[in-house]
């Protein structure tokens, strides 16, 4: 996978799904689902070479934020 050239809020550089995912142990759709409900949405998006829909690109200090605040994260 390509790195993404953009950044989050701490200076990190923003991931796509499955590196979030795998930040809290969780495959992409168990990760989507857990973003979906504590209203984590992604920083941005990049065009998807393969198919048309594009690749959400995460910034974990919003996951992070996110984590800090949920009990039952698993993290």
């Amino acid at each position: 996978m390509l790195p993404s050239q953009k950044t989050g809020r701490d200076g990190r550089q923003l991931v796509m799904t499955p590196e979030a995912a795998y930040s809290l142990g969780k495959n992409p759709q168990q990760f989507r689902a857990w973003a979906r409900r504590r209203g984590v949405a992604p920083a941005g998006f990049r065009p998807n070479p393969v198919r048309g829909q594009p690749l959400a690109l995460w910034d974990l200090a919003d996951i992070g934020d996110a984590v800090r605040g949920d009990p039952d994260s698993g993290a």
